[in-house]
């Protein structure tokens, strides 16, 4: 089955080219469809401050099933990474992060493995399932997290958790995402190039896309 994918990276493995070796692969090979921002257009929308960016994410979003994160050494820093995530979280899309670092760039080779943004974010679900909050990792400290603009940082959302697409997960407790999605896949040490497509369908598959 043709899978819509959402790609979220730090612009530098742009750059690099590493996120693009990823992106590049799932056109070649015909897989469905894609999202990836143009910079010029994600520039255009940074220029005009975080509602634009949010609003640029928000409709890339739209129609895709599964949010790939193309994680290089940098990516856990970036804020709309974060959100990127969140955002997929509360739409109830499949999550899958793919560490990039060893694909060689076109000038420094490989590069060092960076912290998998999963690791940095959580979600409290409260008793009954329904209101999620969400919470960021910064400085050794679990925060608010101050970027979902969902009623204060909660929501009551269409997606009753517990028991149905994220497993069977009680309520009243917090999970960090890490918890919540696989994150060993690698794009090097697992033949991505081969593997990629089940990757994807595997992760709409675990949330009942």
């Amino acid at each position: 089955m043709a899978r819509s994918v959402y790609f979220s990276f730090h612009y530098e493995d742009v750059s690099s080219f590493r996120a693009n070796v990823v992106r590049n692969s799932w056109v070649a090979q015909r897989h469905g469809g894609e999202s990836f921002i143009d910079k010029s257009i994600w520039e255009e929308a940074q220029q005009k401050g975080p509602r634009a960016l949010k609003r640029l994410i928000n409709s890339a979003l739209q129609g895709t099933s599964v949010t790939v994160i193309l994680v290089g050494s940098g990516t856990h820093q970036r804020r709309w990474v974060r959100y990127e995530i969140v955002k997929s979280f509360t739409e109830g899309k499949g999550i899958l992060p793919i560490y990039i670092n060893r694909i060689r760039s076109r000038s420094e080779g490989i590069s060092a493995r960076g912290v998998n943004p999963l690791e940095r974010l959580a979600v409290y679900v409260s008793e009954d399932c329904k209101t999620l909050t969400f919470y960021e990792r910064t400085q050794m400290k679990w925060l608010p997290y101050q970027d979902v603009s969902l009623d204060n940082n909660r929501t009551t959302n269409s997606i009753y958790f517990c028991n149905t697409r994220y497993g069977d997960f009680p309520g009243g407790r917090k999970y960090v995402f890490s918890d919540l999605f696989p994150t060993e896949y690698d794009w090097v040490l697992g033949d991505g190039y081969r593997n990629f497509a089940d990757w994807v369908e595997e992760a709409a598959d675990d949330v009942g896309r």
